[in-house]
């Protein structure tokens, strides 16, 4: 689940900008990185994912409006559920200012400092509604990873070898001295995330290393 809002001056990015913002924000959030990720899984992801823009009229900053030709200011709001805020707040913040880098590159935009704001937003559990009913952030995993678990319980899902399964979101871990593990019930598990072992252990009422 990411919903994410850009603000920016009312005309300032074409709809070739927006459409290129979008796609690489979603491509970074949703994509599986070093990892692999069951399509059950990303699938759920993807269709939870949201990028919306908003064109805002009058904008001026401590300096008076933004000069004609200067990268404009872009304000980007990321929400979430709170438990995911901590892990996922500089990975959100990387991939969006890479776009936003992009489409300065494309303009040939240099931006001084002080124009490129994004904060990432916390919705408490209850208050996230999902499908408009009040969920938590663990209602919300499970959700994402139905597919994924429907998948593992039939058999389908095939793991390399080199690489442990986390049993949460199906991520295809690298196992490695740097890799997050957990051996339960005779298993070595792999997370993608401390949130991902964080929640194994719950659901299995065992306690979880320390990140």
């Amino acid at each position: 689940m990411f919903l994410i809002e850009i603000a920016h001056p009312e005309g300032a990015l074409s709809d070739g900008d927006r459409e290129m913002l979008a796609a690489e924000i979603v491509s970074g959030l949703t994509g599986a990185g070093e990892e692999e990720a069951p399509e059950e899984t990303m699938r759920r992801a993807r269709r939870m994912t949201h990028v919306a823009f908003r064109g805002l009229g009058a904008w001026r900053t401590g300096d008076g409006p933004v000069p004609d030709g200067a990268a404009p200011p872009v304000w980007v709001t990321v929400t979430l559920p709170e438990a995911w805020r901590d892990e996922s707040a500089r990975h959100s913040m990387g991939w969006i200012r890479r776009a936003v880098r992009k489409v300065d590159r494309a303009h040939g935009w240099e931006r001084t400092g002080g124009d490129l704001w994004i904060n990432v937003v916390g919705v408490a559990d209850g208050c996230i509604g999902l499908n408009g009913r009040a969920a938590t952030a663990d209602t919300v995993l499970e959700y994402m990873t139905e597919e994924f678990h429907a998948a593992m319980e039939e058999g389908r899902i095939e793991v390399p070898e080199g690489r442990l399964l986390d049993p949460v979101c199906g991520m295809q871990v690298r196992n490695g001295p740097r890799a997050l593990t957990l051996e339960h019930g005779g298993t070595l598990y792999g997370f993608c995330a401390q949130g991902c072992l964080d929640v194994y252990a719950k659901r299995n009422g065992i306690e979880a290393p320390a990140a």
